[in-house]
């Protein structure tokens, strides 16, 4: 088999267009057809249909072009390695993770699971949620921390339940007196803002991502409704998180990415028991064979997961 043929296959599957696919590849069509042609002959299955508009990849086709992009990664990963063009060589995973999920979790995993107890060689990409689906689909990356997805809960992909996490409601204390140069204690901490008040300025995600709409959910439930009033609107965590310890207003957040401001009374949650969103927390992966170093990581994490572990 010619890798050339599997770079055609992947230009593609990303191109969905035989005619934008040979020009990027650099060569006549009927010679892009024929180098698929040969693929398809050297695989003994059909990966194209070529019936629809755009094409699409066949069942077989769309396992393939995960198979495709390991065999081409690991080629040429060692082939850097060998030519030192590159520090993480074979040993680097693609993890692609959800922005909220990329702090601090992504860096426990790496190191708590890489080869040996060191840091896991990584290229991460940190996207929102609603593209990891079409990210892990084309397989371009190896594995996938995200929330609970119905889409990759199923074949052709793998997943690990690593947890739960809390969305809480919080916002930053009322400024109390310092006496001899001590901090108040935490419980004598009151939140600078009230759920039950007329206004409440609220630091919200953006509705349109995967936590914005888990939250609108839950707010949709609550009886009363409570009189939100957004004043920041942001897909961006960190900002949420921020601006409510600056006292700008209420913001949802992932328990696991203010734990260090809860503990230090920066933020104060607001009748968490009543307001608290249950997330799960899942790895995800294709069920094609990964390459050594992303497979031996995955089967790390599921031995864990299985004798018990949680992040």
């Amino acid at each position: 088999m010619d890798t050339k043929w599997l770079e055609d296959f992947l230009t593609l599957a990303e191109t969905g267009n035989f005619g934008r696919a040979a020009a990027a590849r650099n060569i006549t069509q009927p010679a892009f057809s024929r180098r698929i042609q040969s693929l398809e002959q050297s695989v003994g299955k059909t990966l194209i249909d070529r019936s629809a508009s755009p094409i699409q990849l066949t069942a077989e086709g769309l396992l393939f072009r995960t198979t495709a992009r390991n065999l081409l990664k690991h080629m040429q990963d060692g082939l850097a390695r060998l030519h030192g063009l590159s520090d993480l060589g074979h040993q680097a995973i693609d993890f692609a993770a959800a922005h909220s999920l990329t702090h601090p979790l992504l860096p426990d995993l790496l190191q708590k699971f890489g080869d040996a107890g060191q840091l896991q060689p990584s290229r991460v990409e940190a996207i929102n949620v609603d593209d990891s689906i079409q990210l892990l689909r084309k397989g371009k990356c190896d594995l996938l921390l995200a929330f609970s997805i119905e889409q990759l809960m199923q074949p052709p992909f793998l997943s690990l339940n690593l947890g739960q996490s809390r969305v809480i409601p919080v916002c930053a204390a009322e400024a109390l007196p310092v006496r001899k140069g001590r901090k108040p204690a935490l419980k004598k901490l009151k939140p600078k803002f009230s759920l039950e008040q007329q206004k409440i300025p609220w630091l919200s995600y953006i509705s349109n991502n995967y936590l914005g709409r888990a939250i609108n959910h839950h707010l949709s439930a609550v009886k009363p409704t409570l009189n939100l009033q957004p004043v920041v609107v942001s897909s961006l965590t960190s900002l949420l998180r921020d601006l409510a310890v600056r006292g700008e207003g209420v913001a949802w957040l992932p328990e696991y990415t203010i734990a260090e401001e809860l503990q230090n009374g920066l933020l104060v949650p607001l009748q968490p028991k009543k307001h608290a969103i249950e997330l799960d927390i899942v790895l995800y992966r294709s069920d094609v064979r990964l390459h050594p170093a992303a497979e031996q990581f995955w089967q790390r994490v599921n031995k864990a997961v299985e004798a018990g572990w949680q992040i």
